[in-house]
């Protein structure tokens, strides 16, 4: 993430953590929407995460993909 520049209205996450980090939920503004594959590796979902003006957080899932793993660390760091 970049907290210095957020909010953000849209994220979108290139490696698939195993879940989404809550510090780049915390980003998103109101309205914003954050796509990201996820899940454990060899098979991901494609998630999207909208957060609504009280926020609240929805997540939809669809199709199954294959990503590159999210490296330990990298999502703590900023």
């Amino acid at each position: 993430g970049w907290p210095e520049a957020a909010p953000f209205q849209r994220i979108l996450i290139t490696a698939a953590p195993e879940q989404i980090p809550q510090a780049l939920i915390s980003q998103l503004s109101a309205g914003g929407i954050l796509v990201a594959p996820v899940g454990r590796a060899g098979m991901q979902r494609m998630v999207r995460l909208t957060k609504a003006s009280d926020g609240t957080v929805s997540e939809e899932a669809f199709d199954l993909f294959a990503f590159v793993p999210m490296l330990p660390g990298l999502h703590n760091k900023g």
